[in-house]
C-alpha cells in the first residue's frame, strides 16, 4: 500500500518527540538515533531542513546538538511535513489513476482529513497519550515501571544493534 508520508518524516516525528520531553536540552543526533532506533546519517539528513525553516537550532561541540528553534507547542505537524517535503504535497490517487470514483472519493476525504490533523496536531502533542495525558507522567506510574522491569528481564544482556524499519 502506498505510504501517506516517508520514512524520513517518521525518523523525524520520532527525534522530535523525545526532544519534546525535555525541550530545553540539547540532544545530538547520535543519543538521539540510539534512544529510537535509528540509522544516524538518513536520520541526521532529516533534522538538516528542519533547521533551515527556522524550527531547530543545531549547536555544534561539547554540550551541542539540536535544540528547538521555537516551543514545540507551536510547531505543527504539517510545518514539520513541509519543512522536511517541501510546501506542496501532491495528492495523489489511491490505485494510480485507475480508482474507482466512490474509493477516488473516499480517499480524497481520508486525505483531506489528515492535512486536517495535521494542522492540529503539534510536535508537544507527540508526548501525550490518545486521551490527552502526559505520557512522562504516565510512564512514571508503577504499573508501567513493572512492564519496563519485566521487559528488561526478557531482553539479552547484551547490547542491541540499531533496528531498521521494514520497507513494505
Amino acid at each position: 500500500m502506498t505510504h501517506l508520508y516517508s520514512r524520513g518524516i517518521e525518523y523525524a516525528l520520532r527525534c522530535l518527540q523525545l526532544m519534546a520531553q525535555n525541550p530545553a536540552i540539547p540532544r545530538t543526533v547520535v543519543e538521539l538515533c540510539q534512544e529510537a532506533q535509528l540509522p544516524e546519517h538518513f536520520t541526521r539528513k532529516m533534522l538538516q531542513p528542519l533547521v533551515r525553516a527556522g524550527y531547530l537550532k543545531s549547536n555544534r561541540g561539547p554540550g551541542g546538538g539540536f535544540l528547538f528553534a521555537i516551543p514545540p507547542e507551536k510547531i505543527t505537524l504539517k510545518n514539520v511535513v513541509e519543512g522536511i517535503e517541501g510546501k506542496t504535497r501532491q495528492k495523489y490517487c489511491l490505485l494510480g489513476g485507475s480508482a474507482p470514483a466512490p474509493l477516488d472519493k473516499r480517499w480524497t476525504e481520508i486525505w483531506d482529513l489528515s492535512e486536517q490533523l495535521l494542522v492540529k496536531t503539534t510536535v508537544a502533542d507527540l508526548i501525550k497519550g490518545w486521551d490527552g495525558t502526559d505520557r512522562i507522567q504516565s510512564e512514571s506510574s508503577n504499573s508501567v515501571t513493572t512492564i519496563h522491569t519485566l521487559e528488561d528481564k526478557e531482553a539479552p544482556s547484551e547490547e542491541k544493534g540499531r533496528r531498521y524499519l521494514p520497507r513494505n
